[in-house]
């Protein structure tokens, strides 16, 4: 994934916007999805966990 410089910030807008799209602009979302998913921390508890009160320490990790 290269990185992209601009001069201005009006350049760096107009790259935001993608008025036609392709196969191609649909592939690049994908994988940029799925860089982005890899980076990310889960939040969500896995299975089933019992919690005591809502003021057990263990809940604060699991914010929505």
């Amino acid at each position: 994934m290269p990185i992209k410089k601009f001069k201005t910030f009006e350049e760096a807008s107009k790259d935001l916007w993608v008025m036609e799209t392709d196969e191609e602009y649909f592939n690049r979302l994908k994988e940029y999805f799925e860089f982005w998913s890899k980076l990310t921390i889960s939040k969500s508890p896995k299975g089933i966990q019992k919690f005591k009160s809502l003021n057990d320490p263990r809940l604060k990790r699991f914010k929505y």
